[in-house]
């Protein structure tokens, strides 16, 4: 029952702070000011929401690990201890990989335009 507790704040906190940077982003689209300065507010809002999310996601993993120790050989308590375990891990690779994305998305998109270099016939070592 306590799990379906914290994943129900946790969905409450992102729905939240998603509201926030919504909220914090309107005036510039309204207004139209320059483009750039939306995209730096938005990568500033979506930077403080993943490490807040990492947080959370650490705080429920190191919970569950200390239910976990503190069950006392109660299967119960085990059980929730080792749900709670297995939703941090979760939470934190979905984390790595939403926080890898949101980057990739930004850099191939707003980058300074910095291109691939391929090596073409004159840049191929040549063995002596």
């Amino acid at each position: 029952m306590r799990v379906r507790n914290v994943l129900s704040f946790v969905s409450k906190i992102k729905f939240f702070l998603l509201s926030a940077v919504v909220i914090e982003a309107v005036p510039f689209v309204a207004l139209a000011q320059e483009f750039s300065i939306f995209i730096t507010r938005v990568k500033a809002g979506l930077n403080i929401i993943i490490v807040f999310l990492f947080l959370v996601a650490t705080v429920i993993l190191l919970y569950g690990i200390v239910r976990y120790i503190t069950a006392g050989g109660d299967e119960d308590q085990l059980k929730e201890g080792r749900a709670m375990i297995l939703y941090g891990i979760i939470g934190l690779a979905i984390m790595v990989v939403v926080w890898a994305f949101v980057f990739v998305l930004i850099d191939f998109f707003f980058s300074s335009g910095t291109s691939i270099n391929i090596p073409g016939r004159t840049e191929v070592p040549q063995q002596f």
